[in-house]
């Protein structure tokens, strides 16, 4: 709910009493009533319930928001999560077909070198299943496969899963995924070689820090990154990513801290532990 409307809501309201207060003082038996009630203390009254009613249609709606952008965040990454086991399984009956046709052949080195080959990248998309909190794991396992397929490496490194617990899922789902989204298209502009996105999750004392870290063509990041509906591309229908990451931030009193090295765009967002989500 936005606190501006609340508080213009109750400060109309302080100041209606008041105003009845005053005027019972003042004109004290001068005033009209109703059946011994001042008229308007009455108005006073009726004006206090429409703008408690006002206030509760707004808190309704605000609410009604909050549960379809959870819901649709979760739906999002669902599919995604799905879309990426069945190209998993699609990619493994092609797999098992090259490693027949190799063996049919009697080309055992190179079926075997295909063997492991596949190995690898099994082992690459199990790091997600070595994370514990399960909403993490299904968004970074969706990122991995996506990176894997467009030839995007991707480094995980998590050694805390704290920050499920300083933020909710829907808000960390939204932090992690526009933060990946937008790291990796800028790196996927890149040629191959010069591609690397860095993921990273640490508590440090008393808070948690998130970095994420791509190749990039762009040597810094200006506010109007961070304005709505912004974005480099033309006729992209994106430019809400970043707003969304500085919102998600300043929601849960964090920090975030913009840096370059290089090729290297880095984001650095701190979040204090022990604060109600």
């Amino acid at each position: 709910m936005n606190i501006i409307t609340v508080v213009l809501i109750v400060l109309i309201q302080l100041l209606l009493v008041f105003m009845a207060i005053i005027s019972i003082v003042v004109l004290k038996d001068d005033v009209l009533d109703i059946i011994g009630i001042p008229i308007h203390l009455i108005f006073v009254v009726l004006l206090n319930v429409i703008s408690l009613y006002i206030l509760g249609k707004i808190y309704k709606r605000e609410e009604k928001r909050k549960v379809y952008n959870a819901e649709l965040t979760h739906i999002q990454e669902f599919r995604s999560l799905v879309a990426s086991v069945r190209s998993e399984r699609h990619d493994l009956n092609n797999h098992l077909t090259v490693i027949s046709g190799l063996m049919k052949i009697n080309n055992y080195d190179a079926a075997n070198k295909y063997i492991q080959d596949m190995i690898g990248d099994i082992r690459i998309n199990s790091k997600a299943l070595t994370i514990k909190n399960p909403t993490l794991a299904s968004i970074l396992y969706s990122k991995m496969d996506k990176y894997q397929r467009e030839m995007v490496p991707f480094e995980v490194n998590i050694t805390n899963e704290e920050i499920v617990t300083v933020i909710s899922s829907t808000d960390l789902i939204r932090l992690i995924s526009n933060l990946l989204d937008n790291a990796y298209e800028a790196t996927v502009e890149l040629p191959i070689e010069d591609r690397k996105i860095q993921l990273e999750i640490h508590k440090v004392n008393e808070k948690v820090k998130i970095s994420v870290q791509n190749t990039s063509i762009l040597n810094e990041i200006t506010e109007n990154h961070f304005k709505q509906g912004y974005s480099t591309k033309a006729n992209s229908d994106r430019g809400y990513g970043l707003a969304i990451v500085q919102e998600i931030t300043g929601k849960y009193n964090g920090s975030l801290v913009i840096s370059s090295n290089d090729s290297l765009i880095i984001f650095e967002i701190t979040f204090p532990m022990g604060l109600e989500k």
